[in-house]
């Protein structure tokens, strides 16, 4: 049996300046959803890590989970340079 992909979820984290760091999950079902999440995102809330829920080939679940420091990159692919 093949690996398969039940669901998935992005964290997304924003500074509450009553609470302190605040965590809220949206959920997705297919890559497209993803990236969409992904793209209408803006500060103050950022992504911060995405879970994806499934089955490896055994039937066994399993979740992987992907870390990251969400940024943004101009189209020529490198890092504006601070003056």
């Amino acid at each position: 049996m093949a690996a398969t992909v039940k669901q998935g979820k992005v964290i997304f984290r924003r500074w509450n300046k009553q609470f302190g760091l605040d965590e809220t999950a949206t959920s997705f079902s297919s890559l497209e959803e993803l990236f969409e999440l992904c793209l209408q995102t803006n500060d103050p809330m950022l992504v911060d890590r995405v879970t994806i829920e499934g089955t490896d080939e055994n039937n066994t679940p399993r979740i992987v989970t992907l870390s990251f420091q969400s940024v943004t990159v101009p189209e020529s692919g490198k890092p504006d340079k601070k003056k």
